[in-house]
């Protein structure tokens, strides 16, 4: 049976602790009953930021809501039970109904948010860029705050692996921290700022810095695997299989890196800046970059199996399906491509650009248009079916 919970979102203020927000009652799934295989929980949907769907949402779409959501959703919504949660750069957090699209509830939880906050056991862990305490924990089923640590201003969505919480600051340091108390487990000196969000597989965390050093460090130690120089500042977050690191740079290369040994397996050359990170599906990698290229990649060997061009910068992560390839652009249009050739199938214009990336979530593709509306896309004769229903 579902639990009744309650989130409370708590304002915070500069230098201050935080207030009281708005109380709503959202009916999650018990902590035993989710599913991270459709639930987005976390960046890139799992820890190793791969950022794809199970199931297709096929052309022509048709929207079935839009809700008023000011700022820009930082990475991408959340999703889990029948809630849309979208975080965005100036510190609030909208709550919407899955279904309808109406407001459940939202609140401010710090004055900049970079990145994605994480879900895990239904409790919610934010990093902020501004203020005092700039990790905070709270738990949602008993609607008040766990703690708030100060740490220097944290520049990467957090990442959960069991009681411990991983994160980048803007000092050259990286962290481990406790889930329970958000206190410190382990620092790690980095040679610059990092705002390349940490990804994980087994005992490896990896992450970039904007001199362009890529890290891999022991989970629960902190000590250092490898180090790796890459030509160009690391602000894309690492996406990672059972043996390669992916991994862009603002020099326009995209690297495939030995996990285990720190060994550059190959790297390829690109018109413009990669500011955004890559999706992983199947055998295929696939990315975006400012010269407004979509491009396709074979994972084991860099080989290009397509290119597509947009009309403007393309820094989101393209979510791709079995069958399609969404991508999002400054151009305002959201571009539906065949994932195995990447001709154009379907283009949806909008009303803004986009800079926050997609995700699918049961019959909806949800994205956000920035400082305008959250906005929920499903096949249209699936609408129709459901208002014939009606």
């Amino acid at each position: 049976m579902d639990k009744l919970f309650r989130v409370f979102i708590f304002t915070m203020l500069l230098g201050l602790a935080a207030g009281c927000g708005n109380l709503v009652k959202l009916k999650l799934p018990e902590e035993t009953r989710q599913n991270s295989e459709n639930e987005w929980l976390e960046l890139g949907k799992n820890p190793q930021h791969q950022h794809y769907a199970n199931s297709n949402i096929a052309p022509p779409l048709e929207v079935v809501w839009k809700k008023r959501v000011k700022s820009v959703v930082a990475d991408h919504p959340l999703a889990l039970g029948d809630y849309i949660i979208a975080p965005t750069r100036s510190g609030m957090m909208y709550i919407v109904d899955y279904e309808s699209g109406e407001k459940v509830g939202n609140g401010k939880i710090g004055h900049a948010l970079s990145n994605a906050p994480v879900i895990h056991d239904n409790r919610l862990y934010a990093g902020i860029e501004v203020g005092d305490k700039t990790l905070v924990g709270y738990n949602l089923e008993k609607s008040k705050r766990l703690w708030g640590e100060s740490y220097p201003h944290i520049s990467t969505a957090p990442l959960i692996d069991g009681d411990n919480i991983y994160f980048g600051t803007n000092r050259s340091l990286f962290f481990c921290a406790e889930t329970g108390s958000g206190a410190e487990v382990w620092k790690y000196k980095t040679e610059a700022a990092v705002q390349s969000s940490p990804a994980q597989q087994g005992d490896f965390i990896v992450f970039g810095d904007n001199k362009g050093w890529l890290y891999s460090l022991n989970a629960e130690s902190g000590k250092e695997h490898w180090k790796i120089r890459l030509e160009g500042s690391i602000f894309s977050h690492p996406v990672l299989d059972e043996l390669q690191v992916f991994v862009g740079t603002v020099n326009g290369k995209m690297y495939s890196v030995n996990l285990y040994t720190g060994d550059i397996i190959w790297e390829k050359d690109f018109e413009g800046a990669i500011f955004g990170s890559p999706a992983l599906y199947k055998n295929a990698l696939y990315f975006g970059n400012n010269a407004h290229e979509v491009v396709a990649l074979h994972k084991e060997t860099g080989e290009q199996i397509w290119k597509f061009k947009t009309r403007g910068i393309v820094n989101t992560v393209p979510l791709p399906s079995p069958d399609y390839l969404y991508v999002t652009s400054w151009d305002k249009n959201l571009y539906v491509l065949n994932r195995f050739s990447g001709k154009l199938v379907f283009k949806y214009e909008l009303n803004k650009p986009v800079k926050s990336s997609p995700i699918i979530y049961r019959d909806y593709l949800i994205l956000h248009t920035a400082n305008d509306r959250l906005i929920a896309l499903a096949n249209e004769k699936l609408i129709q079916q459901r208002r014939e229903k009606k």
